[in-house]
């Protein structure tokens, strides 16, 4: 069976810059690396990584939904529609191919609480093993801000989970809960886990929308960095150019070097710097 690289952007809670984080290490994966790369976009209907790349509209009513990978029908659609992947691809036109979301997947969520344990967090990796290792080099996952079904399949699909966090005493307290809830599913679903070799762990942190004006920032840096000091990344700079380019439908890779304040140039090269280390301690599977 062909291995790949995979990771997921996991945290308990929105407005941290995880799509923001998925979307620039996977074009700096593309790009940089030479890797073939997909992003899977489960974090929601909104479609925001869509947007990201400036496909919104295209992709308002995919012909082939993501959430029918986690319904019972999935293996007779893959197997009696032709060309059913290819035609839940978009091209981001930046390097990466994505997987858009879709408004089935609340629902997918709830038909998954029915499923078998033995079967129900396993899904997406049926779906990554059967369908896209053979395609890609690098699978990374954009979760849902919560914990639920979707999120697990996730989580038990890539194993390594890369968590982007802001400056802010909550945001702190999500990693230290993230890494409790990370060692909760492990002992809860050891007899799973360790009959399928899964074994999700915290791959990487990575310091967001940082502000190196202020003390706040400083300190949070500081914190995490004495904190979890083997697996922290590059602080990615707060920078005005993120949003402006997200509403044009691009990442800071898509500007010209001179388009760019100086915070997006930093923060650009915060993302290189962690895809780099990020790519250098996945495991393929």
């Amino acid at each position: 069976m062909t291995q790949t690289q995979r990771a997921c952007f996991y945290v308990g809670k929105g407005g941290v810059g995880k799509t923001t984080s998925a979307a620039h290490t996977a074009v700096a994966a593309a790009t940089d690396h030479d890797r073939d790369v997909v992003l899977l976009d489960l974090a929601g209907t909104q479609n925001d990584l869509a947007t990201q790349f400036g496909l919104g509209d295209e992709v308002a009513d995919p012909d082939a939904p993501i959430s029918a990978v986690f319904g019972d029908d999935w293996e007779f659609i893959a197997e009696n529609i032709p060309d059913v992947v290819d035609r839940m691809v978009y091209d981001t036109g930046e390097g990466p191919d994505l997987v858009p979301s879709d408004k089935g997947l609340n629902g997918a969520d709830n038909n998954l609480a029915s499923v078998p344990v033995e079967e129900r967090y396993l899904k997406l990796d049926a779906f990554i093993d059967e369908h896209l290792a053979e395609r890609y080099d690098v699978v990374l996952l954009d979760l849902p801000g919560k914990e639920d079904n979707i999120s697990l399949n996730g989580v038990f699909a890539a194993e390594h989970v890369v968590t982007p966090l802001c400056p802010g005493a909550f945001e702190r307290h999500q990693l230290d809960s993230l890494r409790d809830d990370l060692a909760a599913i492990r002992s809860d679903l050891q007899d799973v886990l360790d009959r399928h070799d899964v074994h999700p762990h915290l791959e990487l942190v990575i310091p967001t929308m940082i502000d190196g004006r202020t003390k706040q920032s400083e300190q949070f840096v500081a914190e995490i960095t004495e904190a979890f000091p083997e697996i922290v990344g590059d602080p990615v700079a707060e920078s005005q150019n993120v949003g402006n380019y997200q509403a044009e439908g691009r990442t800071l890779f898509a500007a010209e070097e001179d388009e760019l304040y100086s915070t997006g140039a930093r923060a650009v090269e915060a993302y290189r710097q962690n895809t780099a280390l990020l790519l250098d301690r996945l495991t393929p599977r």
